[in-house]
């Protein structure tokens, strides 16, 4: 008698297994050189967020630091109000950009209808495998990107607190409203982008999914953005337009089920609940009707649409040609550079990261620098709004460097090994003007933003500041930089990869956080600005040292990273 194998008892629960693994790792095969991010490693990127978040309120929720400043009356429950809507907005805008980002993988594609079609397997089958890998999906991301606030931040919250049970009731409460609120915005966004693709054409739908992920993510970050000003509303809510924002239906369901809220909050938080069942129901309808039209128009579509409308542009890459990009070779590749990071899917996702890391931490700097109070205009800024512009430019300009690590099509770097020459020297000029030129908005922005707000005093030399920090950051990460951006293979995992992780962690502090505290001194003290002059010319004395070391074989153009030998081979001849 033959015993069966475990794989053996049905089709289904596999099904399940391969449409909620390809969301993670995409819908297409895996090329050479590109990027496998785990299950486990992208999960915990997903959880960082609010962990980072929750050991920054160690400082506000300390009794002994409390007790220093003079607050010897602290109300947890009232003091963590802001502090919760800022938790349930990260937590729908975290789940709603995986949706955005990943939404191409949750829907069939030519290479599902290829496999599964030709299979004994009902097409409900499929369909049904497909639904319920995305409601596994929905609750995973929702536990995965609170697991560490839920704990970390009643923990902080309740250290002041002698009864264990109010631990409890507060772990529970916040857990439930977060982990709702990451539903409602995973299955907004599934619901959104699906009624899209069922009212447009196929090529249509293609064509404006680009603009589509762009707007969806501008949605998510205002409303994230909108978390140092939203709690001191609350008090007026009837009159205010915040009653229309989801975050604050949340809020009130928080405050709802704690006893504390007033009946205007109390009704929005009983509207989070039918909205959230709302949500969820219309998301799997929209998704049943478009499911079906997706599958069956799979055979009739085309992968590609030729791309319209280049032209329109035009006149920007022509007034680079004149101002910066002087050679042939930096304005092809300048060209295919910014195509490459528009088109590729891969380095929006990585981009999207660093800028919504960014996003988070500027808006947990301005939140803890102005705690819902309102904003003043006059004074000096505190070094925490200093340090917004310089996190903006750290994130960006590491997230591009990053970037030019992940090729685009390997195999298709053969244009390059026949058309450039080994020995050309542009390589570090076209990948300097590309970082800089895609950080000009946070350089341009801080003149003008910081002068008005609190004059030309602080604007010019604040703007002085980020630029110079840039670009010295910016000749940092491009030392023994000689390849062509998205043209050579992705460098292997090396030991020091840990080590490199953890000099970017200190690069952070060093570049934002020492950064900004310096600057305020000087602008306090004009007396004060040598300690920021020092570190300038000291790290860029180091630079030009490691430039001057480098051996004259790192100078040739490379299309292949390579790992450290297993061995090395030692010549032990005695010399004549």
């Amino acid at each position: 008698m033959t015993v069966p194998r475990p794989h053996s008892r049905g089709p289904f629960l596999r099904l399940v297994q391969l449409f909620a693994g390809r969301v993670f790792h995409g819908s297409n095969d895996s090329a050479e050189g590109e990027v496998d991010v785990s299950i486990g490693l992208a999960l915990a990127l997903l959880a960082l967020p609010g962990g980072f978040y929750s050991m920054l309120l160690f400082e506000k929720y300390s009794s002994l630091l409390q007790w220093m400043r003079g607050q010897h009356v602290f109300d947890p429950l009232s003091g963590a109000l802001p502090d919760e809507y800022f938790f349930i907005v990260l937590s729908m805008m975290v789940t709603g950009a995986v949706a955005v980002w990943r939404w191409d993988s949750v829907f069939p594609d030519r290479r599902d209808y290829s496999n599964l079609v030709p299979l004994p397997i009902p097409m409900r089958n499929i369909f049904l495998a497909n639904m319920a890998a995305i409601l596994l999906l929905a609750m995973l991301l929702a536990i995965d990107v609170n697991a560490v606030s839920a704990l970390l931040f009643p923990i902080i919250v309740s250290a002041s607190q002698n009864a264990f049970g109010f631990f409890v009731r507060f772990v529970w409460v916040h857990a439930v409203v977060v982990g709702l609120a990451s539903l409602f915005g995973f299955f907004a966004v599934i619901a959104t982008i699906g009624v899209l693709l069922v009212a447009l054409p196929h090529a249509a739908f293609r064509k404006a999914s680009l603009y589509l992920r762009g707007t969806i993510m501008a949605c998510l970050v205002a409303m994230l953005a909108t978390s140092f000003a939203v709690p001191s509303m609350l008090g007026r809510l009837p009159g205010t337009a915040v009653r229309f924002l989801p975050p604050v239906w949340f809020l009130g369901l928080c405050q709802l089920i704690r006893g504390k809220a007033s009946p205007p909050l109390a009704s929005l938080g009983r509207l989070a609940l039918i909205g959230t069942a709302s949500v969820v129901v219309a998301a799997m309808a929209i998704y049943a009707v478009s499911y079906r039209r997706r599958f069956i128009r799979i055979p009739e579509a085309v992968d590609s649409t030729p791309a319209h409308g280049g032209r329109r542009f035009s006149w920007i890459y022509y007034v680079l040609d004149l101002t910066i990009l002087r050679s042939p070779f930096q304005r092809a590749g300048y060209r295919f550079a910014i195509k490459t990071l528009l088109r590729s899917e891969r380095h929006g996702l990585l981009l999207g990261g660093f800028l919504g890391f960014a996003i988070v931490t500027a808006s947990q700097l301005l939140f803890a620098s102005y705690n819902g109070n309102p904003l003043e205009k006059r004074g000096l800024p505190s070094s925490e709004v200093l340090a917004i512009p310089l996190v903006l430019s750290y994130c960006s300009i590491l997230a591009v460097r990053f970037a030019f690590d992940i090729p685009s099509e390997l195999p298709a770097n053969w244009v390059f090994r026949m058309c450039v020459d080994k020995a050309t020297n542009e390589c570090v000029s076209l990948a300097r003007k590309l970082i800089l030129i895609l950080a000009l908005p946070v350089l341009v922005a801080v003149l003008p933003v910081y002068g008005y707000l609190w004059g030309w005093r602080v604007g010019i030399p604040h703007a002085v500041v980020v630029a110079v920090w840039s670009v010295l950051l910016t000749e940092i990460l491009l030392l023994r930089f000689r390849k062509i951006p998205f043209t050579c293979t992705f460098p292997p995992f090396q030991d020091s990869a840990v080590l490199a992780a953890l000099s970017y962690v200190l690069g952070f502090f060093v570049f934002v956080m020492l950064t900004s505290t310096l600057e305020h001194q000087a602008l306090s003290n004009p007396v004060r600005v040598t300690p920021l002059i020092a570190m300038v010319l000291i790290a860029w004395y180091v630079r030009s040292r490691f430039r001057q070391d480098r051996e004259e074989i790192d100078k040739e153009l490379i299309f292949e990273e390579r790992g450290p030998a297993p061995f090395a081979l030692l010549d032990l001849r005695r010399g004549s």
